[in-house]
Parts: structure tokens; sequence; C-alpha cells
């Protein structure tokens, strides 16, 4: 079994849906659940945290983080699918991964995603922008 199919294995019930794709697993995580998973690939497995992605879809807002396991060149990314679009929130992994500080205030500022617990949760980017630039990535649909 490799490392990808004993994650999925270990994670029982903590993970939803999964696509696995060449060195990479997508998974769906509960909002509930995401810092313990993120933990777990952080502290447990050695994962580093590459990067995370915001994007909207007509339902929902979705968050991917992206974390390397660099011993293998696999990559293990957890999704998080937020339905209020109108006041989009999820859990901060900055309490358990430090390095995810920076993502996730680029989020919030260019997608308006409230990382509850973040540290310093405040605009970054378009903080002094000329034109006052408010989620300027959003679709405008629904609000």
């Amino acid at each position: 079994m490799d490392k990808m199919d004993q994650f999925i294995v270990d994670m029982g019930d903590l993970i939803g849906k999964t696509v696995r794709k060449k060195k990479r697993l997508y998974f769906q995580v509960k909002q509930e659940n995401l810092r313990q998973v993120a933990g777990i690939l952080f502290n447990r497995m050695k994962c580093r945290l590459s990067t995370a992605t915001a994007t909207e879809t007509f339902h929902h807002i979705e968050v991917l983080y992206h974390f390397s396991h660099d011993a293998t060149g696999d990559y293990f990314c957890p999704r998080i699918l937020i339905d209020d679009k109108k006041n989009p929130r999820v859990d901060s992994i900055a309490p358990v991964i430090k390095g995810a500080e920076w993502i996730e205030r680029e989020m919030f500022d260019f997608w308006g995603i409230d990382f509850v617990g973040h540290p310093h949760l405040q605009r970054l980017l378009a903080k002094d922008h000329p034109q006052g630039l408010d989620q300027p990535l959003r679709f405008r649909r629904d609000r």
C-alpha cells in the first residue's frame, strides 16, 4: 500500500470524497476537521504546506490547500467547500501551521473569506489600493 492509500485508510471519516491523480490526492474535508487533518499532514506525515488557493463556483467558495510530501513528491490537497458565499468562514490552519498566515491573509483580502482563529487576519495586498478594491476576485453573484 502506498502513502496515499495508507493516508485514506488512516483518515477514515475525517475526510470525504477523494480524487486521485498522478502524484496528487485531492480530498474533501469538513470544516470542523480541517485543523486536525492539516496537523496530521504537517506534524505526523512531515508534509510541507506549499500554498493554498481559493476559487468561487456558482454554489460555493472552495479553499484548496496543497501539502507536499517532499520525500515522495506526492501532494495531499484538502478541499473545503464553503456554502455561505455572503459570509464565507472557515477555520484557519495558521494556529497549527504558522506558514499558513500569509496565504490565508491573501485569500481573505481577495475573496473575503473569514479565517476563524487566524492570529493577524487583515488586508495584505489590496490594503492601500487607490480604487479601494474589496474582494476583487469575487463574481458578485448572490450578493
